[in-house]
């Protein structure tokens, strides 16, 4: 080492040794910061309770200390004060020594020598318990004192027994001297260096008294405000041990985003934040343990989910788009009904349905039957099956297969029901149509041979009764049964050729054609009827009428038909019948339907689902019962329907359903 550099490495040790000795500080402030923290919070906050107490026994002997030394003072100053008094008393007595030793001087009376004697035993006592009280300071001039009055006792002893034994003038002359004075003089100047000195002490144990009291209101004052500052400091210290710890808690909860847990950070301490933060810690992880389980479930619950939704779906669309009618019930009350089968019903596939709903749409002849046989089989828990039929809005009918299951249902005693309704329209009008086949062919041949059998005896009786009819004279009166017979000829000739037109095979030869004219035409036709009744026709045509595609002179003998059976009905002077047509889609073919409504007496129930059947007729009198059967034929031949509704004293209303193509 250079010699230049003494300096530099005289101040490099200093800076390391202040360095050194900062660190030693830091390091034991942080070892006793340590070991605070790791005092229990309890005790820690007992040590507030435990600074007032220390302080106050501390404080507490100080003050005790400070009371003795007041009681002493007040001792001392009491000494004092009879000091004080005691010795003006033995001043006072020395005065009445010499006092009542001239007055005795002076009158030689006994009596006059009383005061005098009882001075001299007072001074005796008095000055006994002088010396006694004197402080020690004061002790050799109080016994100078002493002497002097002693030595004046004992002169006037001396002169008192002079007196008695007739030495008067010794007395006299002892008095004339000033001898007494002299020792008075003496006596007073002593008294008064004793009281001086007496008032001095006085003065400095007043002085004492007063620092003392200084001294005591010190430290009862100081003693407060230092308690008061350990407390406060105390109370820091905790308040900072324990919050110190929580903020920074809180900063890192606050700072953390919100989508994580915190990281709770672990203090190294033994008191009770030191348990907060590895429980915090402990509780952090497995939170986020807990979390990760839960994104995990989460993803694999959405990943089901999603699978679900695929498969409900799935099956929700096969559901909605099956080719038959789905629902369930919960008893008797429908629950949920597919698409299908709310079309089926006649109701909107794509709103929600009242469940009521679909009982009112079952047809009325049907609807006690079906809710009967199903509330048994619901009350037995059995499957059930069934055939019935759903009213259309257009008035058209379905018929419904309908086969439904019990299925359990955990969740309530109810029996639930899942059920399938299939449409057998189809198949029902083809067993119509088979049967009716089957019965047109057996009655064709019927007619067959009926018209066979009979046509020619009604031509040979309707030729002869022509020809008898015109030889006879119109006065005869043969005339009028020929007449007769002719006419039931023709009336069965009638019969015979719709026996044989009913049962004939349709050929049909359709056409385009407006439905207006054809309408015009069958109304100047009815024209005579309608005259006889005094009644009128409304017609209320679309515009797509004009578009119909079918055999023209066919439907014109149905319109007849149907329009002769609305006249036949209503009454004389009726209201006016009502002739209407209007676009529907049924099945998802265009076309259009005519509806033919009179006023008239209406047709029973009884009679009203048999109407189509041919022989049956409700109220005509000359009817054969073939018209509406005829008229279904030619409908059912063009792929269309033929349905009516009527009620008794209302009036009955023949719709016709058409295919424009």
């Amino acid at each position: 080492m250079k010699r230049g550099d003494s300096n530099w490495t005289f101040d490099s040790i200093r800076a390391r040794a202040l360095e050194s000795k900062l660190g030693q500080g830091m390091l034991m402030r942080a070892y006793l910061g340590s070991l605070f923290n790791n005092i229990p919070i309890h005790y820690k906050l007992l040590l507030t309770s435990a600074i007032p107490l220390a302080s106050l026994i501390l404080f507490g002997m100080m003050t005790y200390s400070n009371v003795r030394t007041f009681a002493q003072d007040e001792d001392r100053l009491n000494n004092l004060y009879l000091v004080q008094k005691t010795a003006a008393l033995y001043m006072r007595l020395v005065v009445d020594l010499e006092t009542g030793f001239r007055g005795y001087v002076i009158s030689e009376d006994d009596s006059d020598l009383v005061p005098y004697e009882v001075a001299r035993e007072g001074i005796l006592a008095i000055g006994r318990e002088l010396g006694e009280r004197a402080p020690e300071s004061q002790q050799q001039q109080f016994r100078e004192i002493e002497a002097t009055v002693t030595q004046l006792i004992s002169e006037k002893e001396r002169l008192v027994h002079a007196i008695k034994v007739g030495r008067k003038k010794d007395a006299i002359r002892y008095i004339q001297q000033g001898s007494g004075r002299a020792h008075m003089a003496e006596i007073r100047k002593w008294m008064m260096r004793f009281d001086e000195n007496e008032n001095r002490i006085t003065q400095q144990e007043l002085a004492r008294v007063s620092h003392d009291r200084s001294s005591a209101l010190f430290v009862m004052l100081g003693g407060g405000v230092v308690t008061l500052g350990l407390i406060v400091c105390a109370l820091l210290l905790i308040a900072h041990s324990i919050a110190v710890p929580l903020v920074n808690l809180a900063k890192v909860v606050g700072t953390t985003p919100r989508e994580l847990v915190p990281a709770v950070p672990m203090l190294a301490r033994k008191d009770e934040i030191g348990d907060l933060t590895r429980v915090m810690q402990k509780m952090s992880l497995q939170i986020r343990e807990h979390l990760d389980e839960l994104r995990q479930s989460e993803a694999a619950l959405r990943k089901l989910n999603a699978h679900l939704s695929s498969s409900e779906a799935k099956y929700r669309g096969l559901v909605d788009h099956a080719p038959l009618g789905i629902f369930m019930t919960k008893g008797t009350q429908v629950t949920f009904s597919n698409r299908f089968n709310q079309l089926l019903a006649g109701l909107d596939p794509e709103a929600e349905v009242d469940p009521a709903a679909f009982r009112q749409r079952i047809h009325p002849e049907d609807r006690d039957r079906v809710l009967v046989t199903f509330s048994q089989a619901v009350a037995e828990g059995r499957p059930c099956e069934m055939i019935f039929r759903f009213l259309q809005n257009d008035g058209g009918i379905r018929t419904i297969l309908s086969r439904r299951v019990p299925i359990m249902d955990l969740d309530s005693s109810d029996v639930v029901y899942v059920g399938f309704n299939i449409d057998i329209t189809t198949l029902d009008n083809l067993q119509s149509r088979l049967r009716r086949a089957e019965k047109l062919a057996t009655l064709g041949q019927v007619a067959a041979g009926i018209a066979h059998e009979l046509r020619n005896p009604l031509v040979g009786i309707g030729s002869t009764s022509k020809v008898l009819l015109d030889e006879l004279e119109i006065s005869d009166p043969k005339r009028e049964e020929v007449e007769v017979i002719l006419s039931e000829t023709k009336r069965l000739d009638r019969i015979v050729h719709q026996i044989v037109d009913y049962a004939r095979p349709r050929q049909l030869a359709p056409t385009r054609f407006d439905l207006s004219i054809l309408v015009d035409e069958v109304v100047k036709l009815m024209k005579s009827h309608l005259d006889a009744k005094h009644l009128d026709i409304k017609t209320s045509l679309s515009s797509m009428t004009s578009e119909l595609y079918a055999d023209r002179d066919q439907l014109k003998q149905v319109l007849l038909n149907v329009v002769h059976n609305a006249i036949d009905a209503t009454r004389m002077d009726g209201l006016a019948i009502e002739i209407t047509s209007h676009e529907l889609f049924r099945d998802e073919r265009p076309g259009i339907v005519i509806q033919v409504k009179d006023a008239g007496a209406g047709i029973p129930s009884e009679v009203l689902p048999r109407v189509f059947e041919p022989f049956v007729t409700s109220s005509k009198q000359n009817g054969t019962g073939l018209g509406l059967a005829i008229c279904k034929n030619i409908i059912e031949s063009h792929d269309g329907d033929i349905y009516l509704t009527s009620e008794l004293e209302k009036g009955t209303v023949v719709g016709i359903w058409m295919p424009l193509e």
